[in-house]
């Protein structure tokens, strides 16, 4: 099986130094040694059966070899195969790693525009430790997919990014998970009795949560501060990425059904500073984070702001 491989490499290798020169710079004994090599790896060990696979690792393992890897990129780009298998070359050399990388960077920062949490300090350092979380989850789900490619790269990419993004602010978040969970109980228990038009008092919180006195104040007392306890967007989907931050399970439902003739007047019935918070984030189409920004607000105060100024948007509308 081996001495197959290495054949097939020094056939491939021949192929392509036929129609881009820039493959002499490759040596082909050793590309055709490391490709054997990494066929015995648990990486890569299915290749053996896989045609195609054994190309894209003979490509990714040449591309790695080449000492001017720009040139080698730019003559895989202007290739004009007429061979089946130098058109696999090309197609392949669309999903190498560093390509899709390159190709989907703009992917990582509208994540992490969405998942960061704005601050009061140190905004901008904690940004660009998200951006590098994500870069990193980017290249990881690069490799992967190069491996193995299914379907789309951008929605393969974008569950690691939403994944690790999740974890990385998971640890840095001020309330601890434990309490997290029961925020989430309380915010689908408060839901439940709002679809049901029933008012929930604390000794039903407290039967339900199965929760003591204590705990019971505790837990109103953070839900004042963080709502449900978690982080911005954190179930955003990937179409999202692409269209404007509406928070449809809020003031978008509203948006649904009101005409903006009656929204509008609506928004000049508010004072300020919810009114402009309103107008930027639902009407000028905004990100949480930049219209937090804007605001020169920190996460606490942005989100009170944001919960009162819903609530007044809903007041005057039924009023």
């Amino acid at each position: 099986m081996t001495d197959h491989i290495r054949s097939y490499v020094r056939e491939l290798w021949q192929q392509c130094r036929e129609e881009m020169d820039t493959w002499v710079l490759i040596d082909p004994t050793q590309l055709a040694d490391r490709v054997a090599e990494l066929c015995q790896s648990d990486t890569w060990a299915s290749v053996q059966n896989d045609s195609e696979a054994l190309l894209r690792l003979t490509l990714l393992t040449a591309w790695e070899l080449h000492p001017l890897r720009p040139r080698l990129d730019r003559y895989l780009n202007e290739l004009q195969p007429d061979r089946e298998v130098l058109i696999k070359v090309q197609e392949a050399a669309k999903i190498l790693p560093h390509r899709l990388v390159e190709d989907h960077w703009e992917l990582v920062k509208k994540a992490a525009k969405r998942f960061h949490i704005p601050g009061a300090f140190e905004n901008e350092a904690e940004f660009q430790e998200l951006l590098s979380v994500g870069r990193e989850a980017l290249f990881v789900a690069a490799q992967k997919y190069f491996r193995r490619p299914r379907g789309s790269f951008k929605n393969f990419a974008w569950t690691a990014l939403r994944e690790r993004m999740r974890d990385e602010q998971g640890k840095k978040h001020p309330v601890p998970a434990r309490i997290r969970k029961k925020l989430g109980a309380l915010g689908t228990l408060r839901e439940e009795y709002r679809i049901k038009d029933l008012s929930l008092d604390r000794e039903t919180i407290k039967d339900r949560l199965k929760l003591g006195p204590e705990e019971l104040a505790e837990l109103l007392q953070i839900e004042g501060i963080w709502g449900n306890g978690l982080e911005f967007e954190t179930d955003v989907v990937l179409e999202d990425l692409e269209a404007p931050d509406h928070s449809l399970d809020q003031l978008g439902q509203l948006l649904e059904i009101e005409d903006a003739l009656r929204l509008e007047i609506a928004l000049q019935l508010l004072e300020e500073p919810e009114r402009s918070l309103i107008r930027l984030l639902y009407f000028e189409e905004k990100t949480l984070r930049e219209t937090a920004e804007e605001m020169e607000l920190g996460l606490q105060a942005f989100k009170k702001m944001h919960k009162r100024a819903l609530a007044e948007m809903r007041r005057v509308l039924v009023g």
